[in-house]
């Protein structure tokens, strides 16, 4: 542990989206006005998964979350684990633990943030907890959008609905897949539009099937995109994964791991008669993407 203060930002960030945000922010003002290092604690695996037996699916894998937490300049990212033996640490037991890691100065979280078995520990418990320690506690109060609380449940309705403009103003960011490049029946080079194919990921929460208006980013530039999240009825195939036609991009992505972001719903997927009515429509597509229609 570093003789050094550490302010740390507690939460499960799933979303990570403005309301998370503010707590990692505030944490790292305060990081900054005392000299302290800076720490965010979240879980590694699917904790409501791990708690409540259910098969609830995240927004954001922890490696994405990982790498959207250290684009906000936050480099120190711990996961804990979500086994039996950690998620029965007592309130108390789960604080002390932090503090053996850390050598904490001020927590920060939001007003729902709960802790230890069962939940039982919550900001009253943290507040005398760390009085007793001689720690500073900021906690930080819901965020709003539209007049409604900003939430991980509401942003998976928004997802699941293909509002994807909504779910992006309360994630403060544009929703985003991250993964590997993989090769498969190079059909879209056939039709004369090449894509890049990413898999989706068995605990991420799912998009709305359809064709959105999207980005890639490069070697650091940026490029408009067309993305067909889901299946792919005209071949026939049901499997749901992400293509991506990156526009005005030549070059070779296999093996390489990019993140696909999302900016608009541009229609559902269609199944046509033929590859040429496919061909077309991609046509039409990419037009409309060129013209600003869905910016």
């Amino acid at each position: 542990m570093s003789d050094k203060k550490t302010v740390i930002a507690l939460g499960y960030f799933d979303s990570v989206h403005k309301g998370h945000r503010v707590v990692m922010q505030k944490a790292r003002e305060e990081a900054k006005k005392t000299n302290s290092n800076l720490a965010v604690f979240t879980f590694k695996g699917n904790l409501k998964k791990a708690l409540l037996g259910e098969d609830e699916k995240c927004v954001y894998s922890a490696i994405e979350r990982e790498k959207i937490i250290n684009e906000m300049g936050i480099t120190d990212v711990f996961f804990a684990p979500t086994d039996k033996s950690f998620l029965s640490l007592d309130r108390k037991a789960f604080l002390d633990f932090l503090n053996e890691k850390y050598n904490v100065s001020c927590y920060v979280s939001g007003q729902d943030y709960r802790f230890g078995y069962k939940g039982l520990g919550d900001k009253d418990f943290l507040l005398e907890y760390a009085i007793s320690h001689g720690q500073d506690y900021i906690v930080c109060q819901t965020e709003n959008y539209l007049n409604d609380k900003i939430s991980t449940t509401r942003i998976k309705e928004c997802l699941k609905n293909a509002d994807i403009k909504l779910a992006n103003a309360m994630l403060g960011r544009n929703y985003s897949v991250t993964g590997k490049v993989f090769e498969d029946r190079k059909i879209g080079r056939k039709l004369g539009f090449p894509t890049v194919n990413l898999a989706i990921e068995k605990d991420k929460f799912q998009l709305k099937g359809g064709v959105y208006k999207g980005r890639v980013t490069i070697e650091e530039k940026e490029y408009n995109a067309i993305i067909n999240y889901g299946a792919r009825p005209t071949y026939d195939l049901n499997s749901k994964l992400i293509e991506a036609h990156i526009i005005d991009f030549n070059g070779d992505l296999y093996g390489k791991e990019i993140t696909v972001y999302f900016d608009s719903f541009m229609r559902e997927i269609v199944k046509f008669k033929n590859e040429k009515e496919l061909s077309s429509q991609i046509k039409n597509d990419l037009e409309s993407v060129k013209e600003g229609k869905y910016d």
